[in-house]
């Protein structure tokens, strides 16, 4: 894969976000990983269902499948202060 829309749960807006955040690639992505794109991503993204695609686009799931184990360590980091 070589373009972030290849990943799954990843649309043209969020890749373009992503982009701008200084993200290009499916490897930049995985390296940085879900919670820091997130971060970088805010306030356009701050909704915890894009803090869900990223992570299921880092791990290339759709994000219905992430585990609840999952679900509860990225609620609770995105509630960390920043």
């Amino acid at each position: 894969m070589s373009e972030l829309t290849d990943l799954p749960n990843i649309g043209p807006k969020l890749a373009t976000a992503l982009h701008d955040a200084g993200i290009t690639t499916p490897e930049e992505l995985h390296a940085v990983g879900s919670v820091e794109a997130w971060w970088r991503v805010h306030p356009a993204f701050d909704c915890m269902n894009s803090l869900l695609a990223l992570e299921g686009a880092v791990q290339g799931i759709p994000k219905k499948a992430l585990d609840e184990e999952t679900r509860q360590y990225l609620r609770t980091e995105a509630r960390s202060p920043r």
